[in-house]
């Protein structure tokens, strides 16, 4: 690449963003050794076919917030300029964020991030519709044993090659269950956890994975009925969900991504419960809906009257059903399952179908349930695993796969 540019057509694009586009004129020299952030990774706020929010970790003292971007192939470049933040309770780093907007769907881009000097990284955005293939995955409970389990998984899932991933919580294991502050090394285990996400969750081609969070009991001091105040390095890491800790993700008109917490930093009823009708209600048209948290209503192993259990099938169980929801994916129990499925407490094809129950970085999963000894389960392994989802036009194709690589279930609902 020719290190020599001018700066040209500069304009403000909005309040906080301003675009510049360059070409390559000998004026300006970068011969700068390059520059890697501690960490790049991505995520949305709005909809993924045209957007893309691009985040990164520094030391404190690396406070550039632009970043450099291109369509694969063009010799012009763009710049974003965002903002940046201080890592929670005194950590020495900054997290950087720009959202970039207004980009071509199903489209390559390469970017750089802060100085022009750093490593240039790729992403791509959604196409438009489910006529090309939409293959994500999906897993949780992940840094809980040695980073080597963690990985393992990664690797296994970034093979196949997935346009972004939902994350289902238990993310670091690094709250406290009774203290409001955590230690120096619990806090440097999300840092690890956004490393090894980084280095690992990259396709064979070389794109960066996005992802899409929720909140588990883990990722809180307290566990349970706390505030965001208590999960600090969740909400300050990750854009999305937002402080709100639940939200939708609309992708165009073809796909919905409902994000709801558990009862971590918000109550299940209430407030929650109202806004999870009111958003489903507004997206009955869209052919694919699914939901994420991190305990099950449904679970493998875990008893089924469980307090929060409880709680999802009496407040949120019964909306899913309502306006349909294709699948709802839930973690927390360090196994896999897959459902029936369920409508009004009994197996009905017009139902919702449960997946998952979080294993993707836990060394020794735990021993389920046995399907024909409960009445709403239909498979079960005791497996580290991360279940594939892809969407073809109207049909749904889940696959559970283990971090050996190997299928451990399928399952297809075809229109």
């Amino acid at each position: 690449m020719n290190t020599h540019f001018l700066f040209n057509n500069i304009f403000l694009r909005s309040a906080r963003t301003i675009l510049f586009a360059f070409v390559f004129l000998p004026l300006l020299s970068f011969a700068a050794e390059r520059y890697n952030p501690i960490a790049v990774y991505l995520t949305w706020q709005h909809d993924p076919t045209t957007t893309m929010t691009i985040q990164w970790i520094t030391e404190a003292n690396k406070d550039e917030d632009q970043v450099y971007y291109q369509k694969v192939g063009e010799n012009s470049w763009q710049i974003a300029i965002g903002s940046h933040s201080p890592m929670p309770e005194y950590e020495p780093y900054l997290i950087h964020k720009v959202e970039l907007t207004d980009l071509s769907p199903g489209t390559s881009y390469v970017f750089r991030t802060g100085e022009w000097n750093t490593v240039p990284n790729k992403f791509r955005t959604i196409p438009p519709n489910t006529d090309t293939p939409i293959r994500f995955v999906v897993g949780g409970d992940m840094y809980r044993d040695g980073i080597e389990n963690l990985v393992e998984t990664h690797r296994q899932a970034a093979r196949v090659d997935p346009m972004f991933a939902l994350v289902g919580g238990d993310i670091a294991y690094a709250g406290n269950k009774y203290s409001v502050r955590t230690s120096h090394t619990q806090r440097q285990r999300w840092l690890t956890w956004v490393i090894a996400w980084n280095q690992h969750m990259v396709t064979p081609d070389g794109y960066l994975i996005p992802m899409i969070p929720t909140i588990g009991n883990h990722d809180v001091n307290g566990r349970y009925d706390q505030t965001p105040e208590q999960a600090p390095f969740f909400y300050s890491l990750f854009s999305f969900p937002g402080r709100q800790g639940y939200n939708a993700l609309d992708f165009g008109d073809f796909l919905s991504i409902i994000v709801l917490d558990s009862g971590h930093t918000h109550s299940i009823d209430g407030n929650q419960t109202f806004w999870l009708y009111n958003t489903l209600e507004k997206r009955q048209g869209i052919p694919h809906k699914f939901a994420i948290y991190h305990v099950p209503a449904y679970p493998s192993v875990r008893k089924f009257s469980g307090k929060i259990n409880n709680e999802i099938r009496k407040h949120w169980v019964p909306i899913f059903e309502h306006f349909g929801l294709t699948a709802a994916f839930e973690h927390h129990d360090h196994a896999y399952k897959r459902t029936h499925p369920i409508y009004k407490g009994r197996v009905d094809p017009r139902g919702v179908l449960y997946l998952g129950d979080g294993a993707w970085g836990v060394k020794k999963p735990r021993k389920p349930k046995k399907p024909e000894k409960v009445w709403f389960l239909a498979n079960t392994k005791r497996a580290k695993h991360f279940i594939m989802v892809t969407l073809e036009g109207n049909n749904r194709y889940f696959t559970a796969i283990d971090s050996k690589g190997n299928v451990i279930d399928s399952y297809s609902h075809v229109q």
